[in-house]
């Protein structure tokens, strides 16, 4: 990990106070100022207002949330760290070399500011935590000051590892913290899908900035547990994330791989018997053969395998909705998953039409895919091709959304695979027609709390999730020996998932749309 260097160390402990009153900051920063070593300054970004002072490799930041509050975390009017309307954080830095008790001074710093707010201001403060970094601990405190009374009621402390070492933390959200810490059975690696997502792990900290929480955030993050019931057992994993999002993975190339190999550190620490990479992360990793390289004996798969099975499988289920006869378009075909999927289709259904879209340079990869047949199979890099085709199936490795309103035809079905999405949900606001499925898997029993964005909650189904969690889930129900999926996906691969998916009850899921529409009728609408 890449540790901070700001003022000569590196971040070690924060501790939290939360306010229950949202209360002016200059009154804040002209009530705290006799008990800090330096002057206020403002500050603002997208996600808060705050006033600083720094002095020594310490700060103290008093902060208003611009973000609205979670509405899942509120607790019936109680202060809480996640609904709180002012966050005042202490920060320490450890000077280089130095390897004593440097938070002990901080604690006390803390308590004569909560009493101070406490009396000033009328107001509730809670101590929710002390966190340390560098050594991967979390104190609970929850005292709570108000009014003239200093100490309201304060609990015994109790201290819980919070990850390991500076490389993996877990989230501060209590609900999805995992419990159990023995050997896992897989650890499956993701990313945020926009800079946003990597505050998700950490309301602790809603009241730092963008920047500070960059520098503070580990290459690691526990996101939750995972749990599923095989054949009389109980699977274990844990989802993780880097914290690079799609733009950032491209323009800190190196930054984002260094990422992959603390990942795969934790994994080893935890004795994972796999690690699977989700979203872009394969794409990064050269289908996870750099990551094979650093790690020889850690088995690793890059869901590649059970996401095209899972296309194919997908193509046919809207074709029997909405007829055979239409063109299937794969945009991204040239690509690692692309090839795959296509290598599906034609196994199931030699004679579909099939148009592979991809870019020029690319091109030559595609007739060397077994089963392609120039007789019924057309190649092009003219993106408005696509209006021709019933359904367009995703599978780029691009950023964002690349295919608009207009490039296609009228009552087109389009199932997305890419994360993040080539096609928007603003796309539905002038095209009603148009039909957006996304390509996703039933996981029998699955247990995994975090939410990965699939669904508003009226909308709801746990069960539900990415073809690449199941591809490590098979994986490990199976206990393969080896690594499953690295590079490209062989025909053994491929029949070996489909035949272990048979085996577990997994199969693609109904036809999920957007979150906030949830599953959707694929049968053509009158015009």
């Amino acid at each position: 990990m890449k540790h901070d260097a700001v003022e000569g160390g590196t971040y070690c402990v924060m501790d939290f106070l939360h306010l229950a009153s949202a209360v002016d900051l200059n009154a804040l920063a002209v009530a705290v100022r006799p008990l800090v070593g330096a002057d206020f300054e403002f500050a603002r970004d997208e996600f808060v207002e705050c006033t600083v002072a720094s002095w020594d490799g310490h700060e103290v930041i008093i902060s208003h949330p611009l973000d609205a509050v979670v509405p899942e975390y509120e607790a019936g009017g109680e202060l809480t760290e996640n609904n709180a309307a002012t966050y005042v954080t202490l920060a320490l830095k450890r000077p280089a070399g130095d390897s004593g008790d440097v938070g002990s001074a901080q604690r006390g710093l803390a308590v004569s500011i909560a009493t101070a707010l406490a009396t000033t201001f009328d107001t509730e403060v809670l101590h929710s935590k002390t966190w340390e970094i560098d050594r991967a601990t979390t104190t609970f405190w929850n005292r709570r000051y108000r009014g003239t009374r200093a100490v309201v009621e304060s609990p015994k402390p109790r201290v819980l590892s919070s990850g390991w070492k500076r490389h993996a933390l877990a989230t501060t959200l209590e609900s999805l913290r995992p419990a159990y810490d023995g050997p896992l059975d897989f650890v499956h690696v993701i990313h945020p899908r926009a800079v946003t997502d990597r505050r998700r792990p950490f309301p602790l900290m809603r009241g730092l900035t963008a920047d500070r929480i960059a520098r503070v955030q580990p290459t690691c993050s526990i996101l939750g547990p995972i749990e599923v019931p095989v054949d009389g057992r109980l699977l274990r994993g844990e989802l993780v994330t880097i914290p690079h999002a799609p733009h950032e993975m491209l323009e800190q190339l190196s930054s984002a791989r260094d990422a992959l190999i603390d990942v795969l550190d934790y994994a080893e620490h935890r004795h994972a018997g796999f690690v699977s990479l989700g979203a872009l992360i394969p794409s990064i990793s050269r289908q996870g053969r750099l990551l094979k390289q650093a790690r020889p004996h850690l088995a690793i798969t890059t869901g590649h395998g059970f996401t095209a099975v899972t296309i194919a499988q997908m193509v046919e289920d809207i074709e029997k909705e909405i007829g055979p006869e239409g063109v299937v378009a794969v945009m991204g075909a040239a690509g690692s998953t692309g090839r795959a999927a296509l290598r599906c289709m034609f196994r199931r259904s030699p004679r579909r039409n099939v148009l592979a879209v991809d870019l020029p340079q690319q091109m030559s990869k595609i007739p060397e895919i077994p089963g392609w047949n120039p007789a019924v199979h057309r190649l092009t890099t003219v993106k408005e091709e696509i209006k021709e085709a019933a359904i367009v199936v995703c599978v780029t490795n691009a950023v964002g959304g690349i295919l608009q309103a207009d490039d296609f035809g009228e009552g087109t079905v389009i199932l997305d695979d890419a994360q993040p999405e080539n096609v928007d949900i603003s796309v539905l606001t002038t095209r009603p027609d148009l039909r957006i499925v996304k390509c996703l898997t039933r996981i029998p029993g699955l247990h995994c709390p975090f939410d990965m964005g699939l669904f508003a909650e009226e909308h709801l189904d746990p069960e539900v999730n990415f073809t690449c969690l199941a591809e490590i889930i098979l994986s490990a129900a199976e206990q393969h020996p080896e690594s499953c999926v690295v590079g490209d996906p062989t025909d053994e691969q491929l029949d070996y998932l489909e035949r272990a998916a048979g085996r577990h009850g997994v199969k693609p899921a109904e036809f999920f749309s957007f979150p906030s529409l949830g599953a959707i009728d694929l049968r053509p609408r009158l015009r």
